[in-house]
């Protein structure tokens, strides 16, 4: 019973991430989100080597922090980019306002080490525990 490729879900990926996880004034959520979503998605994203973000809400856990977003990048060279300067330096009074409201925050750039290009996938097929017994 196997899956053919072209059904599984296919994501650009660059070899570098960035981590981003932060814990909020509960009662500004719906302001940081905004912000967030709104603004600093896609200011980022217009960045040359910027390749995707994804957000994520903490379902469960402990010693972790509420919010996390995962930013895929082609390398770390757009974090020293002039464009990335510029949009730090550019008043944003939302901005402003939404990073009061961040209690923690913790951000982690990491390089790809294995598989050396793309992501491991396993289409197999084969799932041991939806096996019908």
């Amino acid at each position: 019973m196997s899956t053919k490729e072209s059904q599984q879900p296919k994501q650009s990926i660059g070899s570098t991430i960035m981590v981003v996880m932060m814990d909020v004034d509960p009662e500004h959520d719906e302001e940081f989100n905004r912000w967030y979503n709104d603004e600093h998605l896609p200011e980022r994203l217009g960045i040359p080597g910027y390749v995707s973000a994804r957000r994520f809400l903490l379902e469960e856990g402990q010693g972790v922090l509420r919010y996390l977003c995962i930013w895929e990048l082609e390398d770390a060279s757009p974090l020293q980019s002039q464009e990335y300067q510029a949009q730090n330096a550019r008043p944003s009074q939302l901005r402003d306002r939404a990073h009061s409201y961040i209690r923690e925050r913790m951000r982690g750039l990491y390089r790809q080490i294995y598989p050396a290009v793309g992501a491991f996938e396993d289409h197999s097929g084969f799932h041991p525990e939806r096996a019908e017994g």
